[in-house]
């Protein structure tokens, strides 16, 4: 994979990202925040940009979006197979609602 096909696929990464966050941000303004890991802000800025420039900010040979599990607990809580319960998904929502909001 040469950098030409890097770039190509940040920007569709891209792209994927700020439609996604776009969706969920004027779906529900209040959620959306926690469920992207972002501040309330960046996430009313991104609900109303238009598609010209969702396109044009996706352009970026930067990637605008990160893993947003930087502790192993958190990691832990969403990827453990063995210890499965019916609040696993609220733990790990309760984890990763501790994680400070960044910003893009």
């Amino acid at each position: 994979m040469d950098a030409d096909d890097v770039f190509s696929e940040i920007r569709d990464v891209n792209l994927a990202y700020l439609m996604l966050a776009q969706s969920l941000a004027r779906r529900n303004p209040v959620e959306a925040p926690v469920r992207l890991g972002m501040s309330t802000q960046l996430t009313a800025i991104i609900a109303g940009l238009s598609a010209a420039q969702i396109v044009r900010l996706a352009e970026s040979d930067m990637l605008l979006c990160g893993v947003g599990l930087q502790e192993r607990s958190a990691l832990s809580a969403l990827s453990d197979s063995f210890g499965r319960h019916d609040m696993q998904s609220m733990h790990a929502a309760m984890l990763l609602a501790q994680v400070p909001a960044g910003t893009l």
